[in-house]
């Protein structure tokens, strides 16, 4: 989904930047094949056997178990486990620059929305990057784009029916909890 999917309904949301040290992953990870370094290289440390006898009962079913213990868990670039005089290496190559665009994140749960990340463009450059992310007006992102993604696709593009048959309501309350500061109200 698209900002201009909705303007003209909602009120646009809000551009906020980030200049600086890695720090916002896309969405949480790094991307796909970006190494800040272009190689990195770790020593491994090898599991002990009463380590590996325990991963074997705590994963039975597991067909592919670390014989190591400071691997990374998250690979996303060209990876390989190299054995040298005795040890083994890790080494991963990547590439220092990237660009990514990031669309709203959400899924359904239980017949209606749920927010997981803003939409975001990433720049990223050696240990740098440059971040432009959109949040709702009052940084409330869960309710805003909930919202939106309610009227979008629950409740077929009419803001009416969107409010009339918004599920959440307040725990003490019982009342509705649409926020309509987020509406743009139209001249009739």
């Amino acid at each position: 989904m698209k900002i201009k999917d909705f303007k003209g309904v909602f009120v646009s949301p809000v551009k906020k930047y980030y200049l600086g040290k890695l720090v916002y992953g896309t969405p949480y990870f790094w991307p796909r094949n970006f190494n800040k370094n272009i190689i990195s290289i770790r020593k491994l440390i090898p599991k002990t056997q009463q380590e590996l006898e325990k991963d074997i009962l705590d994963y039975p079913y597991s067909y592919k178990r670390d014989k190591f213990k400071n691997i990374p868990m998250v690979r996303r670039a060209k990876d390989w486990i190299v054995p040298i005089f005795g040890n083994h290496y890790w080494i991963q190559i990547g590439w220092p620059f990237s660009i990514k665009k990031n669309e709203l994140g959400w899924k359904d749960k239980y017949d209606s929305p749920r927010f997981e990340w803003a939409p975001a463009f990433y720049i990223f450059f050696f240990h740098w990057q440059f971040v432009i992310r959109w949040h709702s007006p009052d940084y409330n992102d869960d309710k805003y784009w909930e919202m939106i993604l309610w009227w979008r696709y629950y409740a077929d593009k009419n803001i009416h029916k969107a409010k009339k048959t918004w599920p959440w309501r307040d725990g003490r309350t019982k009342k509705s909890t649409w926020n309509p500061v987020y509406v743009i109200k139209k001249k009739s």
